[in-house]
């Protein structure tokens, strides 16, 4: 997920040139969209009302994230010679399950499988898309974009 790089551009830049013509890419990140809804839910209003102005936080991990929109990643790779092609939401209900206490229970297949259908479901569509703590982009490389072969190692993650 480049939501924990300050800058996407070098990962995405090499993303985009591991792609052979015609194939995939593939980019999650936080959604800019949303960074009010965690705090909402949490009742810490003054944070909830900063977040609507910010694509910053530190996130579950404990560590700084940083939040794009569909379309700043789109134009991301549209210039790199990538055709946006769809976009997912990603932790749309299971990720607010545990600011409630009612956590999914991992030992319970039947739970999962029906928790993985709606979120499936509510990432397709909007309005729930929007709302979602990620997104999912794919984009398709047009026919004459750089084959694998220019595909050099990815620099480390600071």
């Amino acid at each position: 997920m480049i939501g924990y790089l300050d800058d996407p551009e070098p990962v995405v830049d090499q993303l985009c040139r591991c792609v052979a013509p015609g194939g995939l890419v593939s980019i999650m990140t936080g959604n800019a969209g949303a960074m009010a809804v965690r705090p909402s839910l949490e009742r810490r209003w003054t944070d909830a009302l900063a977040s609507f102005d910010t694509t910053r936080e530190t996130g579950v991990l404990g560590l700084p994230t940083r939040a794009d929109t569909v379309e700043e990643i789109s134009d991301l790779i549209d210039a790199r010679g990538f055709r946006p092609v769809q976009w997912y939401g990603v932790w749309l209900f299971v990720d607010w399950l545990d600011l409630g206490g009612a956590a999914l229970d991992p030992n319970d297949a039947d739970q999962l499988q029906a928790a993985a259908e709606v979120e499936l479901e509510a990432g397709r569509r909007d309005p729930y898309r929007q709302l979602s703590r990620l997104f999912h982009l794919i984009g398709r490389a047009d026919r004459w974009n750089r084959a694998p072969a220019a595909c050099r190692t990815l620099p480390p993650f600071h």
